[in-house]
């Protein structure tokens, strides 16, 4: 899935209108420049997870969690910009970790990954459910 699909599929679901949603996104501070310039790009994990999070910050309203539960992730810091949105999302139960073996070592989130069609409309569904109450269980990302 591209960045553009993504988003597209993002703003379907939310109810929201697709067209001049990079701006929109951008003033809104939910998207980045990036986003746009990189649009017909298979969308990583980090950049997956950066717009969920930033979404459910800026439009949704919703505040962040305690991120200790997320040190888990072997990966979690290797982009210390991202790390914050990756362990958001984690937590949240919205992206979950990949068991991907490193050295012997499992939980790793895949920063630099990509996920096919079906588990990024998986990432958005669940991304939605959150404003249900706020209550998305912690424990959802071992699911």
């Amino acid at each position: 899935m591209t960045t553009d699909d993504f988003i597209k599929e993002l703003c379907n679901k939310a109810g929201i209108a697709f067209d001049g949603i990079y701006e929109r996104g951008r003033k809104e501070g939910w998207l980045d420049a990036e986003d746009e310039l990189f649009k017909d790009q298979a969308i990583t994990r980090k950049n997956a997870a950066r717009i969920c999070h930033m979404y459910l910050l800026k439009n949704m309203k919703i505040n962040d969690l305690d991120i200790n539960g997320a040190t888990a992730l072997k990966d979690l810091y290797d982009c210390r910009v991202c790390a914050n949105h990756i362990a958001q999302v984690y937590m949240r139960g919205i992206m979950n970790a990949r068991n991907i073996s490193r050295n012997g070592e499992f939980l790793w989130f895949d920063l630099n990954g990509e996920d096919d069609d079906l588990t990024n409309s998986e990432i958005i569904r669940r991304l939605l459910l959150v404003h249900v109450g706020d209550h998305v269980h912690q424990d959802m990302s071992r699911s």
